[in-house]
């Protein structure tokens, strides 16, 4: 399966499609934190919130949730540059195996889920197919507000001009 097939099948994949497994989903990160010395000083171990089976072919799996960044910038005049913004990944799996990660941003006080644009530059342009891979993490995983409503506050616009991923 190429890539881009893959992520057309999640992206044009149904909510009911998805079976959800929440913590502990068994996908950890190891960060090593260094003294001035280059000593360990601590471990620290985090890991998705959620991960997701796709039923019609379980060879299939995403995990959301795992923090990229905990105070992600917006650009200054955007409609959520004054709220608090975090970028989360969204790791996606074929038979075990990471293919693909997608960042995606929480924005408004985590009251919805964005896809990170190429360019923050008006219009915002988001490929069509990594809007409905973010549409339904945010049915999935996200908290239960209007994605569209939001997308288009965002002032991001559809798009099947930019090449996605």
């Amino acid at each position: 399966m190429q890539i881009r097939e893959l992520l057309a099948t999640i992206a044009s994949s149904k909510v009911a499609d998805w079976q959800t497994i929440f913590r502990p989903t068994l996908r950890h990160r190891f960060t090593e934190i260094l003294d001035e010395t280059g000593k360990r000083e601590q471990l620290l171990v985090d890991e998705h919130l959620v991960s997701f089976t796709y039923a019609p072919d379980v060879a299939i799996t995403m995990a959301y949730g795992l923090v990229d960044q905990a105070a992600f910038e917006l650009p200054p005049g955007h409609p959520f540059a004054r709220e608090n913004a975090r970028t989360l990944y969204l790791d996606i799996f074929y038979e075990g195996r990471l293919v693909h990660r997608e960042t995606i941003v929480s924005v408004d006080r985590h009251r919805c889920l964005l896809p990170l644009p190429v360019s923050w530059d008006p219009p915002i342009n988001v490929p069509t197919a990594q809007f409905s891979l973010v549409r339904l993490i945010h049915a999935l995983a996200g908290p239960p507000t209007d994605y569209d409503s939001y997308f288009q506050e965002s002032g991001m616009v559809r798009t099947d001009k930019v090449a996605w991923p």
